[in-house]
């Protein structure tokens, strides 16, 4: 999660959403978390876990890059580092990108 946020914060004024989905835990426990890792991205509560049933998330974490017209054009399974040079590149690559290029 804290290179998540590094990887927020290094884009979000560009346009760049980042959106965790927290499956099937409350409010206080997922607010807790971000003040305790001080993440400033949003998080979607999945209280009874139909939005990781509707992607097909059978392991935690699991990433989706999703472009402008709502499409998943990628995915990784496990934890990685979002604060690579690497990850940096590729965001930056799509980011600059046009849609229908």
């Amino acid at each position: 999660m804290p290179s998540m946020e590094k990887l927020y914060t290094e884009f979000k004024d560009r346009d760049f959403t980042m959106l965790a989905v927290d499956l099937r835990e409350g409010t206080k426990k997922v607010r807790a978390f971000k003040e305790r890792f001080k993440l400033n991205f949003p998080i979607l509560l999945d209280y009874d876990g139909r939005v990781g049933l509707r992607y097909g998330v059978r392991s935690i974490p699991t990433t989706y890059l999703i472009d402008r017209e709502g499409y998943v054009i990628g995915g990784a399974l496990g934890a990685r580092d979002w604060a690579s040079k690497e990850v940096f590149e590729l965001i930056n690559q799509l980011l600059i990108t046009k849609p229908n290029s």
